[in-house]
């Protein structure tokens, strides 16, 4: 007999490709491969059974949380991908909490849309993927760091910006720190509350309001001479639910998550995800061929993925394999050759871990696919990154995924 949470998501099959614009006028595209629609697993799955498990129990109780940490470069950042999963998943169980937000205007890059975010005062954002920026902040999960030391600086933001009441808040976390160590954390929550919890094991700031609300203002008042980072908020319901966490930084490699990223672990704590789901990959490999060293790429993954087990050890796996792409060289861009390498050490790593494994790069049909799915208006004339379609395809793909690989007979 099928548990609760199939027979939820298997009721919910039709109404989620009614979703996708794409999917909705033609059916999976033509330049897709529909053979490779559903997830692998080279070795065990052990994880992932077990986060269905958890799935169940939530959607059968309505008790409890269940975590999905999405962690990537300019594919996650854009947002669209993320948020199309996310959504997805909303409609077929529980819906929990959205994630850590940023104002990433300040860093004059691109921005989820899903919210509105807003800041006053002056800010410095040094890039995560720029090595040679001076007085580098310490950066954690959401990869970004805003400098102030504007005595009136402020962040706002609104989790409905449609009108809606589908995001509300509790709590508001605050990720950063200050110059110096103070009692008074340089933070006021404008939400009618100066009451908060330092939290020293995750070195963030727990702001309790006094009713729900999806529209917060927090103030920092920075002493003269000194200065505090903002590493990101997080609105928390405590409601039971899927929490949905996001990490995009444009231009990220493995590196710049675990070399300059010396908070990640730390903040995986406030995560403690039970399924991670691993696209990091497009950058390290924007290289050529012999450049790439398959190797050392498969070592920074087991080193990300110790990271998490140390925090969360039943933790289940999803490597998103790189798409088909072009990268950029000093006179143009040029086809990246490396994507199938790429994909050969995920399943390698799949096999190794007992995790699952979706295919991108096949889906897509394999080498020099990318220029099929630009003339079918879902890749961008850069033949690297996606449309807004072609994000909220692949969103709708991955969950149809999920929900095939969590319905499948067992053997």
């Amino acid at each position: 007999m099928k548990s609760s949470l199939t027979r939820n998501l298997v009721a919910s099959l039709a109404a989620l490709f009614l979703l996708a614009p794409a999917l909705r006028a033609q059916g999976l595209p033509a330049c897709a491969d529909s053979s490779r629609l559903g997830l692998v697993f080279p070795g065990g799955r052990t994880a992932q059974d077990f986060f269905y498990a958890k799935l169940d129990l939530l959607t059968a109780t309505g008790e409890g949380n269940v975590n999905i940490w999405h962690i990537g470069g300019s594919h996650v950042q854009a947002a669209t991908f993320s948020n199309r999963i996310r959504d997805n998943i909303d409609s077929l169980t529980v819906r929990g909490d959205r994630g850590f937000l940023f104002p990433m205007r300040l860093a004059n890059t691109n921005y989820d849309k899903s919210y509105r975010i807003a800041a006053t005062g002056d800010w410095e954002v040094p890039i995560l993927t720029k090595a040679t920026q001076l007085r580098r902040p310490r950066y954690g999960i959401t990869g970004y760091g805003a400098r102030t030391s504007s005595p009136d600086a402020s962040v706002g933001f609104q989790l409905n910006p449609t009108g809606e009441r589908r995001w509300l808040c509790e709590s508001v976390r605050v990720l950063g720190y200050g110059s110096s160590k103070r009692a008074y954390p340089y933070i006021v929550c404008l939400a009618d509350t100066l009451r908060f919890d330092y939290e020293e094991q995750t070195g963030s700031f727990l702001f309790h309001l006094p009713a729900p609300t999806d529209t917060v203002l927090v103030q920092f008042h920075v002493p003269a001479g000194e200065e505090f980072v903002l590493n990101g908020l997080e609105p928390v319901s405590w409601r039971p639910g899927v929490n949905f966490f996001a990490s995009g930084v444009n231009g990220a490699a493995l590196p710049s998550w675990l070399d300059r990223c010396e908070d990640l672990e730390r903040d995986l704590q406030l995560v403690r995800p039970d399924l991670a789901i691993l696209a990091v990959g497009i950058n390290d490999s924007a290289v050529s061929a012999k450049d790439f060293k398959p190797d050392k790429f498969k070592e920074n993954y087991r080193r990300l993925i110790g990271m998490v087990r140390r925090v969360k050890p039943d933790c289940a796996f999803i490597f998103i394999t790189n798409n088909d792409s072009y990268r950029y060289v000093r006179r143009g861009m040029t086809w990246n050759t490396n994507a199938e390498a790429v994909r050969r050490a995920m399943m390698e790593l799949a096999e190794e871990f007992g995790a699952g494994v979706w295919d991108l790069y096949g889906l897509m049909g394999g080498a020099h696919s990318v220029e099929k799915w630009r003339d079918a208006g879902l890749v961008k004339y850069d033949r690297l990154h996606f449309t807004d379609a072609g994000y909220q395809l692949l969103g709708d793909l991955f969950v149809q995924a999920l929900v095939a690989d969590h319905e499948r007979e067992e053997p």
